[in-house]
């Protein structure tokens, strides 16, 4: 038979070892219920985990600050997809303007039971409610989306597609080009 001090020992060890994790991945986990609309933050750190992109319910999202010689810092989702956002819709206050067709290319981020950040400040991560009753991710207020056109991680293929999207800073900004412009995409629209 086990002591006390034995059992106490091995109950510590699965809460010790899931600490770890978190803290080496520097991941920092909020409930999307409590989260809100924030003031402006910094994030960096890059997170590079490998899954393939889900786009339907999620029990959790994964907003990490990633870096690109492309754009500087951006965000990816925990497969190290960019996370974008389009200049049609609204941080203050936060609205989705992208319905319809647009969805086929750009499907949106949606709340899952928690989000977790790296290297993103989670005081900026919040939640709009979208035409078709569903919450959408929003960073700084801006909804986040996918772009179907990538198709591994790290792609940046939706970056200043039409002339509106861009993928999304740690600070819920547009992310730019080197040379502080959008990559040359002439506008055709929406984008899509």
């Amino acid at each position: 038979m086990r002591s006390r001090r034995t059992r106490n020992a091995l109950l510590l060890v699965p809460a010790a070892a899931a600490l770890m994790l978190v803290s080496a991945c520097g991941a920092t986990a909020i409930d999307t219920a409590a989260s809100r609309d924030g003031a402006d933050g910094a994030g960096s750190g890059p997170t590079t985990l490998q899954q393939s992109p889900e786009f339907g319910k999620e029990p959790h999202q994964m907003l990490s600050a990633t870096e690109s010689r492309q754009v500087g810092w951006f965000v990816a989702d925990a497969g190290g997809f960019a996370l974008y956002r389009y200049d049609k819709d609204s941080a203050k206050p936060p609205k989705s303007t992208c319905d319809g067709e647009c969805l086929k290319s750009w499907p949106p981020v949606l709340v899952g039971e928690h989000t977790m950040t790296s290297g993103v400040d989670p005081t900026l991560v919040g939640s709009v409610a979208r035409a078709d009753g569903k919450k959408q991710v929003t960073l700084a207020g801006w909804p986040l989306y996918r772009y179907t056109g990538d198709k591994k991680a790290g792609d940046l293929t939706g970056q200043g597609k039409g002339g509106t999207w861009f993928a999304v800073t740690p600070e819920g900004r547009k992310a730019q080009a080197e040379d502080d412009a959008a990559p040359g995409q002439p506008s055709t629209g929406d984008g899509y």
